[in-house]
């Protein structure tokens, strides 16, 4: 294991003689109390964090590919925190990033976030928790057991290639009107399976949410609260609670493309608050008959109040391009 601290304008040519010399490190494991960031920071190997960790404004942490990194699972909103601001903090650890974190596995080498607890359970930890933050990256890791295992708040990142399960919810964002950024996240070809839900955005935050693979979670696959312009095209969400639920978006949900089929209670499921119509045409709902079709979807078709979901030209099979590729 190896964490190297290395001043801002050296910390590549740090990471290359790190590479060069790795075989020949020990794998003792790096425990890290609450602390912030001094300056930019590698983690390699195996990290232990028993407090909040901030990375600053202006300073990286680079994670290589195969670190574990183990939350230890603490009192909420106890004394390992940094903040007992509950609106943009999670009760359980988190690295809370105001600079830059590119946590970058490879396909073999993953990044693991995960419970250090020896009987993990979901909300073990808090998140992965991006304040006003641009230019993150992370790709070809996985979370488990985590409060919201990614969370965006007026943050740019690209989440990429990641398997996401056992968390309370496995990706969330919203914007933070103080910061004046407005999140953007590109979420693409990750597993998202077996959580309490899928993607929740909200605040006005704009996702692309593409060719991933959103099934088995127990409340809802994707979860649109009170947000602004969306692209969700080619995923397959499928066998959740809930396929999509929408709440006060009063346009600009780009829906189509998907295979959004054998969800528990409903594929589509408006909220009390909905009164704007949804255009959803143009999916496959893994049946052809447009009554069958319509008994999946709530709307105003089963309640007044509600606006209506536009479920036409539906494809009269899977949309084969969908999902992880």
């Amino acid at each position: 294991m190896l964490q190297v601290y290395s001043k801002r304008g050296a910390v590549f040519v740090s990471l290359l003689a790190m590479l060069l010399t790795a075989g020949s490190v020990g794998a003792a494991q790096l425990v890290l109390n609450k602390s912030v960031l001094a300056e930019d920071t590698i983690w390699q190997g195996e990290v232990l964090l028993q407090g909040d960790i901030e990375i600053p404004a202006g300073v990286t942490l680079i994670i290589m590919p195969g670190t574990v990194v183990r939350f230890a699972r603490v009192e909420r909103f106890g004394p390992a925190k940094l903040s007992l601001d509950k609106l943009n903090h999670f009760p359980g650890l988190e690295i809370i990033v105001k600079g830059k974190i590119l946590a970058q596995g490879t396909p073999g080498h993953k990044i693991i976030f995960t419970s250090a607890a020896e009987a993990p359970q979901p909300g073990d930890w808090g998140a992965v928790n991006m304040l006003g933050s641009i230019a993150n990256i992370i790709e070809y890791c996985e979370f488990s057991y985590a409060h919201t295992a990614v969370h965006g708040h007026s943050a740019h990142a690209v989440i990429a290639h990641c398997d996401f399960h056992h968390n309370g919810v496995a990706i969330g964002q919203k914007n933070v009107k103080k910061t004046g950024l407005i999140s953007v996240m590109p979420i693409m070809y990750n597993r998202i399976t077996e959580n309490g839900g899928g993607v929740l955005y909200g605040g006005g935050s704009c996702p692309s949410i593409i060719h991933n693979e959103i099934s088995k979670n127990d409340f809802f696959g994707i979860y649109a609260k009170k947000s602004g312009l969306a692209n969700i095209r080619y995923n397959n969400i499928a066998r959740n609670g809930k396929g999509v639920i929408i709440y006060v978006v009063k346009a600009g949900v780009l829906l189509r493309d998907n295979n959004i089929a054998d969800n528990v209670d409903y594929n589509i499921s408006l909220l009390e608050g909905q009164e704007w119509d949804v255009n959803a045409r143009n999916n496959w709902w893994g049946v052809k008959s447009e009554e069958k079709i319509r008994a999946l979807i709530r709307d105003k078709v089963r309640d007044d109040t509600l606006g209506r979901v536009d479920a036409a030209d539906f494809y009269d099979g899977p949309v084969a391009g969908a999902g992880i590729l």
